[in-house]
């Protein structure tokens, strides 16, 4: 039995996460994006609706994160958060008593 995470990711029964895509292993319940390829670039390049430059809102440097699948390079992630910091968003697929 698996478990659709998301459009872009599949947990299986032995706790894998792997790449709807193209099955690549990703990761595993406890974090399922750690095998995941990560970049890091200038807020400016998410699209023309980010103009400014982050040190007028930040006294912390910015960036834009993106998380790709290591295969296929389907991205899994992307946001914009203080670069000192590791990412503000996390799965946890382990299911407690």
């Amino acid at each position: 039995m698996s478990l659709f995470i998301d459009d872009n990711l599949e947990q299986h029964s032995d706790g894998s996460v792997t790449c709807r895509h193209c099955s690549h292993l990703v990761g595993d319940a406890a974090a399922p994006m750690n095998a995941a390829r990560v970049t890091e670039t200038a807020p400016r390049t998410a699209g023309p609706s980010v103009r400014e430059d982050a040190a007028l809102f930040a006294d912390r440097p910015i960036v834009f994160r993106r998380t790709f699948c290591p295969e296929c390079l389907t991205l899994l992630q992307a946001e914009i958060v203080p670069g000192d910091e590791v990412s503000s968003r996390h799965r946890s697929l382990i299911v407690g008593a």
